[in-house]
């Protein structure tokens, strides 16, 4: 089986979580105060369950309307930030635009809050489709897992990801090399 996991150094852009930091302190626990996970569900309460986005820095990248910056987990697309201009970036940038731009998404956090730019680190669903998914499904983005954040989801995201590549579907037709690989 081909490994599509991208590296570290192909995700190395953004900065700083901006904006409203209230609430940094539980982030980084993924608990809220008396160690409560704040969910049903037992999944951390990082930061916001839904927000509008803003601005979309890149593909998989976004800015809330109260300025908290969101990665996607387990997806990587091609860089266009930070003088990198790669295969397939704007194209994946632009996805997901016309998928989040001006619209309320919902946000799930997992076992880690941030990364280590300060991003919170989500499942994002917009119109109850996940966004992360999509970009798999639709050849725009290569998994990138960073343990623990979706362990439970890897071999599927594994499988989205290999079958757009097998059809050669968007990135996967048009760049080679493809950059995450």
């Amino acid at each position: 089986m081909l490994s599509a996991a991208c590296t570290l150094s192909a995700c190395e852009f953004g900065g700083p979580l901006v904006g409203d930091s209230s609430g940094d302190d539980q982030a980084d626990s993924g608990t809220t105060e008396g160690g409560d996970t704040g969910t049903d569900t037992g999944e951390p309460l990082c930061g916001p369950a839904e927000g509008v986005v803003a601005t979309v820095i890149d593909g998989d990248t976004i800015i809330l309307d109260t300025g908290h910056r969101i990665r996607y987990i387990l997806v990587d697309t091609t860089e266009i930030t930070n003088g990198k201009d790669e295969c397939w970036g704007h194209e994946a940038a632009a996805y997901n635009e016309a998928l989040v731009l001006g619209k309320t998404v919902t946000l799930e956090y997992d076992v880690e809050c941030k990364d280590i730019y300060g991003r919170l680190l989500a499942y994002v669903s917009v119109q109850g489709y996940e966004v992360n998914r999509m970009l798999l499904e639709d050849g725009q983005a290569c998994v990138l897992h960073i343990s623990p954040n979706g362990d439970d989801r890897f071999a599927e995201y594994q499988g989205l990801e290999n079958a757009a590549r097998n059809a050669k579907i968007n990135m996967w037709g048009a760049c080679n090399p493809v950059p995450c690989d």
